[in-house]
């Protein structure tokens, strides 16, 4: 059944548009299914999101490239795509396109046929057409209004003819263009979206905000000086523009239809410019406080048809160690090459082909064709042009995933101005993988053969050879992670032909300890509706073997750490071959990088956040490690800010998580060991705990306001407002009332303090009954208590509460009594650690043996089992997203900072990564490429190098890390970075791949030490055993200790082949010296 979204057919305002540009976000589709799309959304935002529900794309061509655009834009939602393909499935498409199995081509199927099935249960909102009777000339020439409904138009394995036929037709009719291909070791794209396309927001980013401590004038030029307070960089850009609000004195400045183009001055100043609407001299003078706030604009881009731009063309840098001219060439000489040649490509292990093939390429190059400098003979090595020739049949998936996976970028981009369009070419090549022309010339009878025979590795045999691709179908890797990326992976691996000999122990082992959720089912392709709960990696290994079945594949459910050593241990990873990471968070990748350094073993990492993602090569002996490079340290929020002072919503929501956490888990928590755990008072009295004195207090609290009825939910909520809202914040105006200044005389509160309103309480304002209704919902899942019928209707909840109240009339709620009490205001100072006597903590503890007592004895002691809720930000229906929302917005609204709505609460709160499945393409793209040089070289089956003095590594300059943005779009490659040498001492070195390995298991301690001072001219000052001292020099008692086994001194070794100790040295003049782990076999 097909199944369409419903959408409003209404478009956004203009106000609604601008507030989007801006970045603010407040257009909200309430129809799109956001326990879908929710971190789609976080990409795109509803405004475009809303756009792509009504955008329908035509797709022309189903091989490995046309796939992997399909996949990617159902997945995001757009409203249809129509699947064109006249072409029957061959032994060509085996090896990248993953619906297509053999036996499709034995019953000569049709490819979009095939894939339409396939991709229509990918989004059930997405309608998937077909069209495979009429070729693309067919439909120009005779059909040419059907192609009208669309507003992107994208041609894969098209000829050029039709390209720039249809490029025209697009212009003429405003429709978006893309076209794209790989051939063989190459893959491109060309983008044309008219002479007036409009960006809305070109890179995605947050607006940027920052606090103002000086504003000077200077009337030559006419321009404003704006420096930031303290310690407060601004993070703007050339060129930006601005907005000021809150600025006291200059207030003309705060007009908000005014923006300010910047100029930069350094990171914690900026200038500004004005313009003839403002006279300097009549501005008045500045005072104290305001903001500047970021804005952005509206940006128009004008392309070139492709006619005009294959002659001069815009292409953007991939590679700066690559030319992109020779791509640029390549691919118009295989455009000819099919003109000439019926529309085919050259035949591999053709001579004529290859040297008809080399003729057009002397010719274009020769007669400067392109307006780019002619290439040199070197640069046009026939060798080389004959390998490339011999493999444009081929296809290798890692290619067609990031040129897929960019595409689907772009046809996103068309449709809703969100990011930066390519402008114009993008090529992409991996030459350095083809294997020589020797050896393929060898390889020609056979691969010929096994043409014929349908062999799935054919087209990729073609790009790398007989040798490498053996090695893959042998290799035994471990993937940890099966989630976004880790699908991906699994995809690529079945397409690669991983661990697939029958007669070999190649083998993949995947382990992941989540289950299916369904937000997961937008960008991890491999999971369906009726997976939801299933193990994610059982799941992804069962639809991995559908894509091939001769793959082997282990699927764990073991999460990553110490306590799976048993499970992953030595014998584990000194068999395996390369490690690749799937992982989302960085406890997890720090330990499997440990585990692969310790073990020697490639590994392979990455990550992505919304459209930005990286890969990082990990060689042993070769380069640094994941641990090498340290993310800067999260900025810690001072307590008072967050306690009394906060500046912005993050904040805000930070203090509403805290509470969240104090009312709906640590203090139920601990009444419920209260209430069922006999002796759970002694133990707290004999803790030692600073916050025992507190946790007494407020369980005693709890005793008195026991909730025992959905009313009592709703007075208890009701108290709580009055005391967040009104009290607390009367209290701190006392200790520092408006009118206060500090010792230089300057108002105490000036920004970035915000002057903060009680609020008054208000049935009928819906955030003050939102927060009640969801704080009590929150309470009677805690105290295990119906609410009003029973029921989750919220007129009935708000009928209930607003009658409840009304009865109530305020006299449960108490009056402010106003304390002697400090509160800190200095945002070095910590949370103060509650001092208390003996005695008063043993009078608390004697009124909370009362109250037991007392309840025990009542009549509702029979349930006394007190839930105490785990945060969860995905479930709509628990009402902890509703909580935190109302809260935070009510603080928010207490010191007139912007509030905001529950989608970008539940952002924050909930620290939700944005994904989006086209970035994710791309990044397991390169990773793929990545082991495949890796299985290219010795790093294969590497343990078999070791037992040389210095294992062979390959050249650095083989591997590439990458940094992709899909949202400007940019690439940056690099080198992985080398492994740091560490000094031992003038004569000595290491890096962290080495340890020193002691294989003498009843060497004593003296021994030992001899050992070190005789080979490498240092002493050991210490050795531990984890954090445990065995042995330190200065310790006169130790002394005796250097006639004992090492072994003897350690603990919990049994079953244990080694131990690594952490040894400390000195040189012979007693300054530290470093040495690497010492390996000790037992």
């Amino acid at each position: 059944m097909d199944i369409e979204m419903k959408v409003d057919n209404k478009q956004p305002s203009s106000l609604q548009m601008n507030e989007e540009i801006n970045g603010h976000q407040t257009y909200r589709d309430n129809n799109l299914d956001d326990s879908l799309y929710s971190r789609q959304r976080y990409v795109l935002g509803d405004f475009a999101m809303s756009k792509l529900s009504k955008g329908d794309v035509f797709l022309s061509g189903l091989g490995g490239v046309g796939v992997e655009i399909a996949k990617n834009i159902i997945l995001a939602g757009i409203k249809s795509i129509t699947l064109h393909d006249t072409n029957e499935a061959s032994i060509y498409d085996l090896s990248s396109q993953f619906y297509i199995n053999p036996e499709h081509i034995d019953q000569k199927l049709n490819r979009a046929t095939i894939s339409q099935s396939h991709l229509q249960e990918l989004n059930p909102y997405v309608k998937v057409n077909t069209i495979i009777n009429s070729s693309l000339s067919d439909l120009i020439l005779n059909n040419s209004n059907s192609l009208l409904q669309f507003k992107c138009i994208i041609l894969t394995e098209s000829n050029l003819n039709d390209q720039i036929e249809i490029n025209e037709f697009c212009r003429k009719n405003d429709i978006k263009f893309i076209v794209a291909d790989c051939y063989g070791l190459c893959g491109w794209v060309f983008n044309d979206f008219g002479d007036q396309f409009k960006v809305y927001d070109k890179n995605g980013e947050e607006l940027k905000e920052v606090f103002i401590s000086n504003i000077s004038t200077q009337t030559s030029p006419n321009q404003l000086i704006i420096t930031c307070m303290e310690n407060h960089m601004h993070g703007f850009e050339e060129n930006d523009f601005i907005q000021f609000k809150e600025i006291i004195g200059m207030d003309q400045l705060n007009d908000p239809t005014k923006k300010f183009k910047i100029n930069i001055i350094n990171s914690n100043c900026f200038s500004i410019h004005l313009d003839d609407s403002f006279d300097i001299k009549s501005l008045s003078p500045y005072q104290r406080g305001g903001i500047a706030v970021q804005t952005k604009s509206i940006e128009t881009l004008q392309f070139k048809p492709l006619s005009k731009s294959i002659t001069e063309p815009e292409i953007i840098d991939f590679d700066f160690m690559k030319d992109t001219r020779f791509n640029h060439l390549i691919r118009h000489c295989i455009e000819i090459f099919k003109q000439r040649n019926e529309n085919q490509l050259p035949r591999e292990f053709n001579k004529d082909d290859s040297m008809k093939f080399i003729e057009i390429v002397n010719e274009f190059n020769e007669n400067c064709y392109f307006k780019f400098d002619q290439l040199t003979f070197d640069q046009l090595k026939e060798d080389q042009l004959i390998k490339i020739s011999n493999s444009l049949r081929g296809k290798i998936c890692p290619l067609t995933s990031v040129i897929g996976g960019f595409v689907a970028q772009e046809a996103l981009k068309s449709l809703t101005g969100k990011f930066t369009p390519l402008k114009q070419w993008l090529y992409i090549d991996c030459f350095e993988l083809l294997p020589s022309s020797e050896q393929q010339l060898q390889e020609l009878s056979s691969q010929l053969t096994i043409r014929d025979q349908i062999n799935r590795k054919y087209s990729q045999k073609l790009c790398l050879g007989e040798l490498v691709c053996d090695r893959l179908s042998n290799t035994k890797l471990f993937m940890v992670g099966s989630g976004a990326i880790g699908c991906e992976m699994l995809k690529n691996y079945a397409l690669l032909s991983v661990a697939t000999n029958p007669d070999t122990d190649g083998l993949i082992t995947i382990t992941d300890n989540d289950l299916i959720e369904k937000s997961n089912l937008n960008r991890q392709f491999l999971f369906r509706n009726k997976d939801i709960n299933q193990w994610k990696s059982k799941v992804a290994a069962l639809a991995t073997q559908s894509m091939n079945s001769s793959i082997k594949i282990q699927a764990n459910q073991d999460k990553i750490e110490g306590a799976t050593e048993n499970i992953y241990n030595d014998d584990f990873y000194n068999q395996l071959d390369v490690v690749v990471s799937a992982l989302d968070n960085v406890e997890a990748r720090l330990y499997l990088d440990k585990q692969c350094v310790s073990h020697s073993l490639p590994l392979l990492e990455s990550g992505t956040l919304g459209t930005k993602g990286h890969v990082q090569v990990i060689l042993p002996y070769l380069t640094e490690s994941y641990a090498s490079q340290k993310d800067p340290n999260e900025k810690q929020t001072p307590f008072c800010t967050l306690k009394s002072f906060p500046t912005n919503l993050d904040h805000c929501i930070q203090w509403s998580r805290d509470k969240f956490e104090k009312f709906f888990a640590i203090n139920p928590l601990e009444l419920d060991k209260f209430l069922n755990q006999p002796h759970y008072l002694q133990q707290l009295l004999n803790s030692s705990s600073s916050n025992k004195i507190s946790t007494s207090r407020t369980l005693s609290k709890m005793m008195d306001n026991f909730i025992e009825s959905w009313s009592d939910c709703i007075i208890m909520a009701r108290i709580k407002f009055e005391k967040l809202f009104n009290h607390n914040i009367r209290q701190l105006l006392k200790s520092y009332p408006l009118d206060l200044k500090t010792k230089e005389g300057i108002p105490f509160w000036t920004l970035p303090k915000r002057p903060p309103t009680p609020l008054i309480f208000n049935k009928d304002d819906e955030l003050h009954l939102s927060f009640i209704r969801s704080l009590s919902l929150l309470y009677s899942q805690v105290y295990n208590l119906p609410n009003v019928n029973n029921n989750n209707n919220i007129d009935d909840i708000n009928k209930s509460i607003k009658e409840i109240l009304d009865n109530d009339n305020g006299k449960s709620v108490p009056e402010f009594k106003p304390k002697n009490k400090t509160i800190i205001s200095d945002e070095k100072a910590s949370a103060p650690v509650e001092t208390f006597t003996l005695e008063q903590f043993q009078e608390l503890t004697v009124k909370l043996d009362n109250q037991l007592s007392n309840f025990k004895s009542s009549k509702i002691a029979c349930n006394t089992k007190i839930n105490y809720l785990s945060f969860e930000k995905d479930d709509d229906s628990n009402h902890h997203i509703d909580f935190i929302t109302s809260i935070s917005n009510l603080r928010a609204r207490i010191y007139q900072i912007q509030e905001s709505d529950r989608f970008k609460v539940k952002l924050i709160a909930g620290k939700i990564i944005p994904a989006i499945a086209t970035t994710t393409s791309v990044i397991a793209g390169f990773v793929s490429l990545e082991l495949i040089k890796i299985v290219s070289t010795n790093y294969y089956q590497f343990k078999k190098y070791q037992s040389q003095p210095t294992p062979q590594l390959p050249p650095i300059e083989n591997f590439k890390n990458y940094f992709v943005n899909l949202a400007l779009p940019s690439f940056q490659t690099c080198e992985p970075g080398l492994a740091p040498k560490i000094k031992v001492t003038n004569s000595f070195n290491y890096t962290l791949w080495d340890n020193w390995e002691i294989n003498q298991p009843d060497i004593t301690i003296g021994e030992f030490n001899q050992y070190f001072g005789n080979k490498y001219r240092i002493k050991v000052s210490g050795i531990y055993q984890d954090v445990s001292l065995i042995y330190m020099a200065a310790l006169p008692s130790h002394k005796k200790r250097l006639s004992i086994p090492i072994k003897n001194l350690l603990s919990d070794i049994d079953g244990l082949k080694y131990i690594d100790l952490f040894v400390s040295f000195v040189e012979e003049d007693d300054t530290d010296a470093k040495g690497p782990p010492i390996r000790f076999i037992l």
